[in-house]
């Protein structure tokens, strides 16, 4: 799958400096590209009501908030549980 990553998503994950949450991060990203449909995904979801946008649970708080069309992903945001579902969708 193609990655394409947006400023929101680099703005969002520059905010935090847990290493192990950065790499947490990394990891899912490295996951998405190189599997072959969205259903090999560890720990991604649909969000209802919508029919492209995805979420990926990460280090147990934390979220990706993705688009995908086809075999192109946007990473659009990052962040805790808690303010995620406020800025994404």
């Amino acid at each position: 799958m193609e990655l394409i990553a947006k400023g929101t998503f680099y703005r969002d994950v520059a905010a935090y400096t847990n290493r192990y949450l950065l790499q947490a991060v990394f990891d899912a990203m490295h996951n998405v590209e190189n599997a072959k449909s969205v259903a090999l995904v560890h720990n991604i979801k649909k969000l209802r009501k919508y029919k492209n946008l995805y979420r990926i649970k990460v280090a147990d708080d934390y979220r990706i908030g993705l688009i995908i069309r086809k075999h192109t992903v946007w990473f659009v945001r990052f962040g805790h549980r808690s303010a995620f579902y406020k800025y994404f969708p």
